[in-house]
């Protein structure tokens, strides 16, 4: 069954105490673009996330956020570096002696030398914490799929209908085109008549001219192919693969072949099928862009 390119993946689980939280956000898209973002300390894992989300999915702008506590940042550790306070230190007891200086060299003065107290990511291995993580990514995968897979049930249904309804329009003009064959002979047998005034008419020449007429608005060749092009799509439908570049290109087939028979008709019923078929394919055309 097909896949829309919309859903919803989520996974929560805890590291050594630590909440880690991962969602996968997908939107349709023409390929596959895929945005990561990740805490800094899995900064070096991000091209493989990646890697792992689009080997998983062929189409759609797919979003992976990992999180930590709640945000993308893990706590920081702060580090006290001793020796160049007390370097510090006894340089300002000595410029204070020096120049006869007021004042009191405290925690509120030395805390303004950036250098005493620094602060940095806490150091952790990154592998054990990776793969804790790629599992969850995996269940977040497994999440998206099955919802993109519930929105491609769902289309395929809304989409079966549209066919089914292009099918009956296409039987009904087929249906016409017999019938119109035989009133153009009798619209122009009777504009003849008028034309000559009574005078008779050969028989032959005025079947020739009809035949040249149903020789042009023939449009037997366009009906075949639209009906294999609606069985064909009916069959992609079912398919459990990514089929919506070729619904696409199908779809543009589709209505090559619904405008060539609104141009070589020569009836009114036929043109209003093929005004309410075209109306049917731009519905399933907005629909078909969501499929993977």
């Amino acid at each position: 069954m097909i896949r829309s390119m919309t859903g919803y993946g989520r996974s929560e689980g805890n590291y050594k105490g630590r909440p880690v939280a991962v969602e996968l956000r997908s939107v349709n898209h023409r390929y596959c673009d895929v945005v990561i973002r990740l805490p800094k300390l899995l900064a070096p894992l991000e091209e493989t996330f990646k890697k792992k989300v689009q080997a998983r999915f062929s189409r759609g702008h797919i979003e992976l956020s990992i999180n930590f506590n709640g945000s993308g940042n893990a706590p920081k550790q702060f580090k006290l570096d001793l020796e160049s306070a007390e370097a510090y230190h006894r340089i300002l007891k000595k410029l204070k002696t020096s120049l006869h200086l007021s004042g009191e060299i405290d925690v509120a003065l030395m805390s303004h030398f950036r250098e005493i107290i620094t602060t940095s990511e806490p150091e952790e291995e990154t592998a054990p914490l990776g793969r804790f993580v790629d599992r969850m990514v995996e269940r977040s995968m497994r999440a998206l799929e099955k919802m993109r897979g519930e929105e491609g049930r769902a289309l395929g249904e809304d989409l079966a209908g549209h066919l089914d309804e292009l099918d009956r329009m296409l039987g009904l003009i087929k249906q016409q085109e017999k019938k119109a064959v035989q009133a153009y002979h009798e619209r122009l047998q009777k504009r003849v008549s008028e034309l000559t005034q009574g005078i008779a008419v050969d028989p032959a020449r005025l079947a020739q001219e009809v035949a040249i007429l149903v020789d042009r608005s023939d449009i037997s060749e366009e009906t075949a192919r639209l009906k294999t092009h609606l069985e064909q799509f009916r069959k992609m439908l079912q398919k459990d693969e990514a089929v919506g570049r070729a619904l696409e290109f199908l779809l543009q087939e589709m209505n090559r072949e619904v405008n060539t028979i609104g141009s070589k008709a020569n009836d009114v019923n036929i043109s209003l099928q093929v005004v309410a078929m075209k109306s049917g394919l731009e519905k399933i055309r907005e629909q078909v862009q969501n499929i993977e």
